[in-house]
């Protein structure tokens, strides 16, 4: 004989059959137990989420190519769809490289809010107190000077959205030679750089959808601006750049001129201005770079190695024949073209500049505004 449990009720509906119901009391009791598992489940997962998440992201860096990841503490902000990750330190993990390849302070991705009313789920990325570090050794396997195509893949295994603008604040790249006499340390610091519309959300009709612009101080207490929009979904790289430097003090980059160049000075400015523009892997463009009041030789100093002061009393005697007077400034304009496997200098149009500048017209410090890829695109297509 069947025995009902307690919670159920027994009726007839309007058809005369025997059905059983749950009593109206125990009904709410068994929701109000049902919602209560689901509260604590829910509250069990929300705590143990930053720790998954950590585990998953210290995963996925391990299996970066030749480097090792991890991360330290992680923080979930479900309101407004992201998380972030703290303390993160990439390395090297064949030779001896005595710097990390990359690491921040704090690394936050999450949902786009804005280009949800352009009809894109989107993320971003927000990149505070990082630095990375370019090293030139002995070796490949002591060097790190390029990033591995792969890695863009993982980044995106770590956010399930497509990542469609970054930002950097006070961020740092630094290029180490410790194999040098003396050692090389360059950098810019204070590195502000906004990446925006990288999965064309906005301006459809766009060529050269996203925009990137970065500013920063360069060793010397130089400033450092770059303005270039670009195609991030074109096949080949295909993008407009700008690039200014101006007022770097190369008196601060003594024991980079001693280690590559055998010379040093006693005062000068450096600035350098270039345009570049790519695409269907190839590039045009041009570097126009400035002495300014450059002074080359101490002798004092350098008369206790004869080879030295031999080399620099030959570098200041071309300062002085290849200086434009009126300006107080050596420059030049040098050409470059190519593909991105091949660059191509024009040599001899580069010291034809260089004369230009000191005997005819002094070059201006600015960019030319002479290389644009419309132009230039539409030449290509003409030649054909």
């Amino acid at each position: 004989m069947f025995n009902p449990p307690a919670v159920l009720l027994r009726r007839v509906n309007d058809s005369g059959t025997l059905v059983w119901v749950m009593r109206p009391h125990r009904t709410r009791k068994v929701l109000l137990w049902t919602l209560g598992v689901l509260a604590v489940a829910l509250i069990a997962l929300r705590l143990a989420l930053p720790t998954l998440v950590q585990r998953y992201v210290n995963q996925k860096l391990d299996e970066l190519p030749e480097y090792d990841g991890y991360i330290g503490d992680v923080d979930i902000h479900l309101i407004r769809g992201a998380y972030s990750i703290d303390d993160v330190d990439i390395e090297k993990t064949t030779g001896s490289v005595p710097v990390p390849f990359f690491s921040a302070e704090k690394v936050d991705f999450s949902i786009e809010w804005r280009e949800i009313f352009q009809g894109a789920l989107v993320g971003e990325i927000d990149v505070y107190g990082c630095s990375l570090n370019f090293v030139k050794g002995e070796s490949k396997e002591e060097s790190q000077t390029s990033i591995d195509r792969s890695w863009l893949g993982i980044v995106q295994e770590l956010f399930p959205f497509r990542i469609n603008r970054f930002e950097i604040r006070e961020g740092a790249v630094w290029f180490h030679d410790f194999g040098t006499e003396p050692k090389v340390d360059v950098y810019l610091t204070n590195l502000v750089a906004v990446c925006t519309n990288l999965y064309n959300t906005r301006d459809l009709a766009s060529e050269l959808p996203a925009d990137l612009r970065a500013r920063g101080t360069t060793l010397g207490s130089g400033f450092l601006e770059i303005h270039v929009k670009l195609d991030p979904l074109a096949e080949a790289p295909r993008f407009d750049l700008e690039l200014g430097l101006t007022e770097v003090d190369l008196v601060a980059l003594n024991e980079m001129l001693e280690a590559y160049g055998k010379f040093n000075v006693k005062r000068g400015t450096f600035e350098v201005f270039t345009e570049i523009a790519a695409s269907e892997g190839t590039f045009d463009g041009y570097v126009k770079p400035f002495f300014k009041d450059l002074d080359v030789l101490e002798l004092e100093q350098d008369a206790k190695n004869p080879l030295n002061l031999i080399w620099q009393t030959i570098v200041a005697g071309a300062v002085k024949i290849f200086k434009n007077h009126p300006e107080d400034q050596i420059a030049t304009k040098i050409p470059v073209s190519g593909t991105f496997e091949k660059t191509d200098v024009e040599v001899w149009t580069t010291v034809l500049n260089i004369l230009r500048n000191a005997f005819v017209e002094a070059f201006k410090t600015r960019v030319d505004d002479s290389i644009d890829l419309f132009d230039r695109d539409e030449g290509k297509r003409r030649a054909k």
